[in-house]
């Protein structure tokens, strides 16, 4: 059963060389599946967000990010990469205290939209990340973040979920494909391409 997410298991029956052979063939087939789903990125769409979000960012705007699982990951990433080049960003999945407070007392589809009303200001920029475009908790969170007149973007694969029948998300990108490992890598790559158009602050 979990053959596909762990080639390399089992090794010892098949022997030392056919298992190294098959993690290389694995690994070989990972890398195209990533580089197919990269090159469905719509670059002008990426200019077009990165543009936007640059504009926020020059007016005092920052970059709050959150998403759940891996995504909280990629979320705190992109937070990390945006800091280091000299722009105010959070992820919202880095305070554990508030999450599982939030989570325990009003419910965890709240984890995010309750910090957005905490600490949203309207030239900020919620980018929100969900392989399956529909975890309830970022649909509040973008909800909460287009209330408050924040440039709303989000990250997602699976066809875009609910993310997609939302008329006014800002900025959309869907990876086209349901394998969540590789559609995080493609996720990845969507925001090193959003910094490389919004560049450091000088």
């Amino acid at each position: 059963m979990t053959d596909f997410l762990y080639p390399f298991l089992g090794g010892s029956e098949r022997g030392l060389e056919a298992t190294l052979e098959h993690v290389a063939a694995s690994t070989l087939d990972k890398g195209n599946d990533v580089a197919e789903l990269r090159r469905g990125i719509d670059l002008e769409a990426v200019t077009a967000c990165g543009l936007a979000i640059r504009d926020r960012l020059h007016r005092g705007g920052r970059l709050l990010a959150f998403g759940n699982g891996g995504s909280s990951t990629d979320a705190q990433d992109a937070a990390g990469d945006f800091l280091a080049a000299g722009w105010g960003a959070i992820a919202l999945t880095n305070d554990a205290a508030t999450i599982t407070g939030v989570a325990n007392d009003v419910g965890y589809d709240n984890v995010f939209s309750r910090q957005l009303i905490a600490l949203a200001r309207a030239d900020d920029v919620a980018l929100a990340f969900s392989t399956s475009g529909s975890s309830r908790n970022v649909v509040a969170g973008l909800e909460e973040a287009h209330r408050r007149l924040l440039l709303t973007c989000a990250v997602t694969g699976y066809g875009g979920g609910t993310l997609r029948e939302l008329p006014w998300l800002d900025h959309l990108f869907v990876a086209a494909g349901d394998y969540i490992p590789r559609l995080q890598e493609a996720h990845a790559t969507v925001v090193h391409l959003l910094l490389e158009v919004v560049g450091e602050r000088s």
